[in-house]
């Protein structure tokens, strides 16, 4: 049995489920029950639940999508700041060049493919490079908010702003649109969003303020 509602903000040591089998990121088991360790918002995704905390370091995991910048570029591998003063390589394969002939300073979003002793590797499968825009960090805990569920909330950002956005797991995220305006909207609704993931509402909120911020406040939001 289950005892709290998807997505609702838990605090540690609330009780979660008597089901110990269930126990995920962000819980523990302590008697055949299973206990939120950390504040944030409950999710149980293919039966194991999980903890999205509200605030927190990002802790790289297997399968992130993470954006970075090129710090060093040297013959067998590639160094990226991904932030919080955490560095990944990419190491091409034997008799590869660079990938996508990336220099320093360049934008990448990448995979990670692996994480341990020997520090946070990056795959070159699926490797893009990041044109242009304007790159903002926001709390890595909020991220999956500023997705939306099965990217919901993009969608909305992507259609109100008319933006391009590339957002990493790491709390990275670049917005590239079609002139400063919409860019400056598109990142006041990211930080609208961090801000206020917690509430109920914001979606519409969300499109509230960027019509008023380009000039489309008559529209139906339900367009």
């Amino acid at each position: 049995m289950q005892y709290f509602s998807e997505n609702e903000l838990v605090v540690p040591g609330q009780i979660l489920s008597d089901n110990p089998r269930q126990s995920g990121f962000g819980t523990y088991v302590r008697e055949g029950k299973v206990y939120a360790s950390v504040m944030g918002f409950a999710k149980s995704i293919n039966g194991v639940l999980r903890i999205i905390p509200v605030s927190g370091r990002y802790r790289p995991q297997r399968g992130d999508k993470v954006l970075g910048i090129v710090s060093d570029v040297k013959p067998n591998a590639v160094e990226v700041d991904i932030g919080g003063e955490t560095t990944a390589v990419i190491k091409p394969h034997e008799r590869e060049t660079t990938p996508l002939k990336i220099d320093i300073g360049d934008c990448v979003l990448a995979e990670v493919k692996a994480t341990g002793l020997k520090g946070i590797v990056l795959a070159t499968e699926g490797l893009q490079k990041i044109p242009s825009g304007i790159l903002i960090s926001v709390n890595a805990a909020k991220v999956p908010r500023i997705i939306g569920r099965k990217g919901s909330m993009l969608q909305v950002l992507r259609r109100e702003t008319g933006c391009d956005f590339w957002v990493g797991r790491n709390g990275l995220i670049v917005v590239n649109g079609p002139d400063p305006a919409h860019e400056f909207a598109a990142v006041a609704a990211v930080n609208m969003i961090e801000r206020e993931a917690h509430t109920s509402g914001l979606t519409e909120r969300v499109i509230q303020m960027l019509r008023k911020m380009l000039g489309r406040g008559d529209e139906d939001s339900s367009n």
